[in-house]
């Protein structure tokens, strides 16, 4: 038995070995087949086909889709129509309605991102207003550069409508400064600099050489990312950098002039742009008989440390005079909310996150549904 023994610990270096390089052999093999399947990315990784290119207004939805989007670790259902905007169901939009058709647009907050369109705030005006035929044209990191842009292009194809409704977003402002930009031929272009980049890290080299490695890998981060969500209490979203924290450029600029990541033009010079965007929007949609009217809503960081006044209310309500049919400012709403509820951040917002949940949703309906004029 000793005997038998030592030969295999003498053996056991030389069987380790063999194991190994036939693991290793196996495990490229593995990697030169997939990368010739798909030489562009990680065919393991799986890809929504939902957000697609658009050379006119940079990105949109993918039309007539019906499948599921995935947001903070977790799938939710979308549908989008022919023309690309999230609905109820896909269905066919012809350009003309035959009745009242009102189109909401706006950045990822007004698409609903992280929840089921019925739960989302457009969703729910729609069937406060079965009479109308209600569009939802807004998609995640839309700006003003981008409403005007998208609007010419559908009026311009002849969608009718009669009324525009813009939610505008607290991070437009950094949009405008910080994504997007006019090329030469004066078509509207979209970039990252290293402020966005943050929010969309791209993929270190090794990730696009190792497919197997990197599905690994992004699945081991995202459940990381996923259990610290669900478990981590409200002090460490208030950290720098983290989804409540004072400091977030993001977010800061309506109550700090100097805040973070605004680029040469500055917070005053993203203002300047965006109100001009808005002005040729108004222009756009005036020629055209068809009513505008603007909204807007806060953030956590609004919630937790601005007023119920603050900038982003104040510039869109002086813009508004004389140009629009209804501002829609849903600060105070908000701001009687979290009187009431110590846990309004949770109460409202998906945790870790700055957009709404189905609550947060509800209540920005319901004061739209009670302040609308048809």
């Amino acid at each position: 038995m000793p005997l038998k023994i030592g030969r295999l610990l003498r053996r056991l270096p030389k069987i380790v070995f063999v194991n190994l390089a036939v693991l290793i052999g196996l495990y490229l093999l593995t990697e030169a087949v997939l990368h010739g399947v798909s030489s562009g990315s990680n065919p393991l990784v799986a890809k929504s086909p939902l957000r697609i290119r658009d050379p006119v207004y940079t990105h949109t939805l993918k039309p007539n889709f019906a499948g599921y989007d995935l947001w903070n670790g977790r799938e939710y259902p979308v549908f989008t129509n022919s023309l690309g905007f999230r609905d109820a169901s896909v269905r066919n939009v012809p350009l003309a309605a035959g009745r009242k058709r009102i189109l909401f647009i706006g950045d990822s907050v007004t698409e609903g991102i992280g929840v089921a369109y019925e739960e989302t705030f457009v969703g729910r005006i729609a069937r406060a207003f079965p009479e109308a035929d209600v569009l939802n044209a807004a998609v995640a990191s839309y700006s003003p550069s981008t409403y005007y842009e998208k609007l010419k292009y559908y009026i311009d194809a002849g969608l009718k409508f009669d009324e525009a409704i813009v939610y505008i977003d607290i991070s437009d402002m950094q949009d405008e400064t910080s994504t997007y930009y006019y090329d030469e031929k004066g078509v509207l272009q979209m970039y990252m600099d290293k402020c966005s980049a943050a929010f969309l890290p791209g993929k270190a080299k090794w990730q696009e050489i190792f497919y197997v490695a990197d599905f690994f890998y992004q699945f081991y981060e995202s459940t990381k990312v996923r259990y610290v969500i669900d478990h981590a209490g409200f002090e460490f979203f208030l950290h720098n950098g983290r989804a409540y924290s004072r400091d977030w450029g993001r977010a800061a600029w309506t109550y700090d002039s100097a805040a973070s990541c605004f680029g040469a033009l500055g917070v005053e010079g993203a203002i300047v742009k965006a109100r001009r965007q808005m002005d040729r929007l108004h222009e756009l949609l005036s020629a055209h008989g068809i009513a505008l009217s603007v909204g807007v809503y806060p953030w956590p960081q609004q919630l937790l440390y601005d007023t119920v006044t603050s900038r982003q209310t104040r510039i869109w309500r002086d813009w508004c005079a004389g140009k629009c049919k209804i501002f829609f400012d849903h600060f105070p709403t908000f701001f009687r909310y979290k009187e009431k509820d110590p846990d309004f951040v949770r109460g409202l917002f998906i945790w870790g996150d700055i957009h709404y949940n189905t609550r947060g949703n509800q209540i920005l309906a319901d004061d739209f549904i009670e302040k609308y004029r048809p």
